[in-house]
């Protein structure tokens, strides 16, 4: 990938990409995360991916927000409902 990667809000969305193709069925992708991971510590740090990571967050709540808003639903609660799907292992 390239240097234009290395800012936080682009690496995240470039994760996100990964993501959502991996989302059509598991495979080499998570490798491909791993790796793109990999790159970019290596080139900027552990610290960076701390801000990648602070980033994706943000952008996932965003998303739960923006979801909350247009089907009337309560952030705080789905973040609740996610927060159980995932200790639950769905």
């Amino acid at each position: 990938m390239g240097l234009i990667y290395d800012n936080p809000d682009l690496a995240a969305l470039t994760l996100t990409r990964l993501a959502a193709e991996e989302s059509e069925g598991p495979g080499t992708l998570e490798g491909r995360m791993r790796a793109y991971l990999d790159d970019l510590e290596n080139r900027n740090g552990t610290a960076y991916l701390e801000l990648v990571a602070i980033t994706l967050a943000r952008v996932h709540f965003k998303s739960l927000d923006d979801l909350a808003r247009a089907t009337g639903a309560d952030a705080a609660a789905l973040l609740d409902t996610a927060e159980v799907e995932a200790l639950e292992g769905s």
